[in-house]
C-alpha cells in the first residue's frame, strides 16, 4: 500500500471516530419552544440580584412526557444557557454564561417534573420549585420554571 492510500484510509477512519455524535431532538418539535422563545422567554419571570431561573419544556402529543429544552435565564430573563435533549428522565448538564454548568436530574416525568438541579453546590428541588402551565400558543408542551440562587 503507498503512502497516499493509507494517509486516506487513515483520514477516512479519522473522521468516522471523531464526528460528532447525532443530535436525535426532532426539528419539528425542538424548533416549536425555540421559536417562541425568541418572542418571550416563556419560562421566566424577572428575580432579584444573584437569582436565575431554570425552564424546562416537555412535549406529550401521545400522553408520554420527554423532556425537549433546558434553559438558562438570568435575573431579567435574558437567555445565557440551553440545551435541546429527548429524555423521559435522566442527567443533564447545562452549559451557560454561568461560571458553572447547571446540573439537572429529572427523577419522574410529568407535568410537573420531578427531580433536582445543582449549582455552584446548591440543590434546588424542581417538584416543590417549579411553576408550570401550558406554553402558549404550543398543543401538548409544557412550560415551567425555577428559580435558583446564581451568585
Amino acid at each position: 500500500m503507498n503512502l497516499l492510500a493509507s494517509l486516506t484510509a487513515f483520514l477516512s477512519l479519522l473522521s468516522l471516530i471523531t464526528a460528532a455524535p447525532a443530535d436525535h431532538v426532532d426539528e419539528a418539535t425542538h424548533s416549536a419552544v425555540s421559536a417562541l422563545q425568541k418572542r418571550d422567554p416563556v419560562m421566566c419571570t424577572p428575580t432579584g440580584d444573584g437569582y436565575c431561573n431554570l425552564g424546562i419544556a416537555t412535549y406529550s402529543p401521545s400522553g408520554t412526557f420527554r423532556l425537549r429544552e433546558v434553559y438558562i435565564y438570568d435575573r431579567y430573563c435574558k437567555e445565557i444557557g440551553t440545551r435541546p435533549l429527548n429524555n423521559e428522565t435522566g442527567h443533564v448538564s447545562v452549559y451557560s454564561l454561568l461560571p458553572w454548568t447547571v446540573e439537572v436530574n429529572v427523577t419522574e416525568a410529568g407535568i410537573i417534573p420531578g427531580g433536582y438541579f445543582w449549582y455552584a453546590g446548591r440543590k434546588t428541588d424542581l417538584g416543590k420549585n417549579m411553576y408550570c402551565r401550558n406554553c402558549s400558543g404550543l398543543t401538548d408542551w409544557e412550560c415551567c420554571q425555577a428559580a435558583f440562587d446564581c451568585h
